[in-house]
């Protein structure tokens, strides 16, 4: 292959790859770098894209070299952040839920964000403007970029301008989310302003309703228990099941319990999931309840981390029940 194909290639990646999967969350599934136009950084990634292409247009190959270096200290700063995000809020759930009823539920979703194969993507497509862009430079002896030609000059200006700016701008929209609010009126003398998420109904388990509705129409099939690939956690024990509603009531809440098995068939872990959970507090904006005749199962790529499971655990062998559910409102 040319270099000059190789120089389309490179865009069409960079372009491609703002559209593929580059991370999975909790309930909302996959999410893509572009996210409709709103990441202003991915809109700057696919100015580069279009940069490149028009450049490999013009038969100017060694200049694909700036708009590919830009591309690649956007991606290597959105990675660096997406990283350090993550072990931001895994540090919160653990030091500011510590006792929470909630804090567990919280755990179990931040361990199922799982990274995508779309950073490959988009690392390809700028890595290969970078390469074209060097060799044709070594091939052609060019010049120092102060010895350059205009075109050169802007082509370079361009692409490092967008390359400080998208860092730049995403730092100033973190630090705007962060700000405190304006200072309002004072609550009442006596009112306590500190709000807490509203705690399960009958924490020490289901009702007799609950029980019976749990006995007779809930069925928890297909587990799947075994290690996991996960770009961000590497290779861990999680589960994989479906939830099947074959009662009338709609469900707001719905608790799973795993039962980790040795090579005995002796419990020697548990974990529990709320695979179902529809509240104000939940960690997306997807809170949808499980209906009459409704199945429940994890996105194809996902699946729920046992963080808690010993090596002594055989691969393999495990058991789920649901242990405890909340009524939704009748409908």
């Amino acid at each position: 292959m040319t270099n000059r194909n190789l120089g389309f290639l490179g865009a069409a990646l960079l372009a491609a790859g703002l559209f593929t999967p580059i991370i999975t969350l909790p309930f909302a599934g996959s999410i893509n770098l572009f996210n409709n136009g709103s990441n202003v950084m991915a809109i700057f990634i696919l100015v580069l894209a279009a940069s490149g292409a028009a450049i490999v247009l013009k038969e100017r190959l060694r200049d694909l070299f700036w708009p590919g270096l830009a591309a690649s200290g956007i991606l290597l700063y959105l990675f660096a952040a997406l990283q350090y995000r993550l072990s931001e809020m895994r540090e919160s759930v653990r030091g500011e839920l510590r006792g929470n009823p909630f804090a567990g539920m919280a755990e179990n979703a931040l361990g199922s964000i799982q990274l995508q194969w779309g950073w490959l993507v988009l690392a390809a497509g700028a890595g290969l403007l970078v390469y074209v862009g060097f060799t044709a430079r070594k091939a052609e002896d060019v010049l120092p970029l102060s010895k350059s030609d205009n075109t050169t000059r802007s082509i370079a200006g361009l692409s490092l301008v967008l390359m400080l700016a998208a860092p730049a701008w995403d730092l100033l929209m973190r630090a705007k989310a962060e700000a405190p609010p304006p200072v309002s009126a004072s609550p009442a003398a006596g009112t306590n302003s500190t709000t807490s998420p509203t705690p399960a109904n009958d924490a020490n388990g289901p009702s007799r309703e609950e029980a019976a509705y749990i006995q007779q129409h809930l069925s928890v099939y297909d587990l799947d228990a075994r290690y996991y690939d996960s770009m961000l956690d590497g290779h861990v024990p999680g589960v994989r099941f479906k939830i099947r509603n074959n009662g009338n009531r709609t469900l707001n809440r719905v608790t799973v319990r795993v039962v980790f098995l040795d090579a005995n068939g002796n419990a020697i872990a548990e974990e529990d999931y709320n695979p179902v959970f529809v509240s104000q507090y939940s960690v997306s904006g997807n809170n949808t309840p499980l209906r009459p005749n409704y199945i429940w199962q994890e996105d194809a790529n996902q699946f729920l981390v046992a963080r808690n499971v010993p090596s002594e655990w055989q691969t393999g062998r495990a058991r789920a029940a649901i242990t405890d559910i909340e009524f939704g409102p009748n409908e």
